[in-house]
């Protein structure tokens, strides 16, 4: 039984791999072309998308923050008090 399953797994890296590079590697070659070759307003758009999204990152962790501080609140507010 443990033998069929390394020819399979065997077989599988000899014939799939192939395959897989066969279809990933012109893939990657088209896109780093397409970078590399690309028209110069392409890195602003990227710069402006990621100002964008650092700004909505940013928000995002302030709301965050805000709402820890009304969760701590809470929790602060419903736990009983001790005798000191």
């Amino acid at each position: 039984m443990g033998e069929g399953v390394r020819i399979f797994f065997l077989l599988a890296a000899v014939v799939g791999g192939p395959l897989l590079a066969l279809m990933v590697v012109p893939t990657l070659a088209k896109r780093f072309l397409k970078m590399s070759h690309g028209s110069r307003e392409a890195p602003r758009a990227d710069i402006a998308e990621l100002d964008d999204m650092s700004r909505r990152i940013a928000e995002l962790e302030e709301r965050v923050d805000f709402a820890e501080r009304l969760l701590a609140q809470q929790r602060d507010a419903a736990l009983p008090r001790g005798k000191s």
